[in-house]
């Protein structure tokens, strides 16, 4: 979605994870390992996601041919975390399109869930947090801009009560700040965990109306 972003006009940068793509592939020992020494040393995996997404939005906003006030954050499935996360996080990002990570923490901690047991469970895990804000309590954090969230209604990483907690959750807030329209949420019938080309095409449209000069 990257190389159609840019072909779109969009100054695009990409970066992976630790342990994802060029900077490593981790299995799940190798996660684990990881995550517990990064524990051990008094921080996180998760943590240090958060921070070097952060300080990649900084680093947008400071390129001369971007123009930072236009800032969007768009990932599919962890990216899809990584996005509104960032969002929440950055006042650098003025739009968000997140798609196929999105639910409450408790509907999603149930035997076989990834977040038990998969190979990026650990990206995900800020220690103590859950006792005082949901998974969208942090979302909504990025209210009241502009945020589009997907889910596939068969997706069996979020269960669809689980996304609608969330959803409903994250429509208070904007609410609560006016802004409801500025907040999309889509569960999306008939779908797994897929960003298929006509929810690309939807979710980049809504993306130029949000961005493009003029229609903000």
């Amino acid at each position: 979605m990257g190389n159609e972003l840019a072909a779109r006009g969009y100054v695009v940068l990409a970066v992976d994870a630790l342990g994802w793509g060029d900077r490593g592939g981790l299995d799940y020992a190798g996660q684990q390992a990881l995550a517990s020494n990064m524990f051990h040393l008094g921080s996180s995996l998760a943590g240090l996601l958060a921070f070097e997404d952060t300080r990649a939005a900084g680093l947008l906003a400071a390129l001369p041919v971007v123009d930072r006030h236009r800032i969007a954050a768009v990932g599919f499935s962890m990216g899809s975390y990584r996005a509104w996360q960032v969002a929440a996080l950055s006042d650098h990002i003025a739009a968000t399109v997140a798609v196929c990570w999105m639910t409450g923490l408790k509907e999603m901690m149930v035997a076989g869930n990834n977040t038990l047991r998969g190979g990026s469970a650990f990206h995900m895990v800020h220690p103590g947090l859950s006792r005082f804000l949901d998974i969208p309590d942090v979302a909504s954090i990025a209210a009241p801009r502009p945020m589009l969230v997907f889910n596939g209604a068969l997706d069996t990483l979020f269960t669809g009560a689980g996304v609608d907690v969330a959803y409903a959750k994250m429509r208070a807030v904007w609410a609560s700040q006016r802004a409801g329209d500025r907040l999309v949420t889509k569960l999306r019938p008939g779908l797994g965990h897929v960003f298929d080309p006509a929810m690309q095409d939807e979710a980049f449209a809504w993306l130029d109306r949000r961005l493009l000069p003029g229609r903000w």
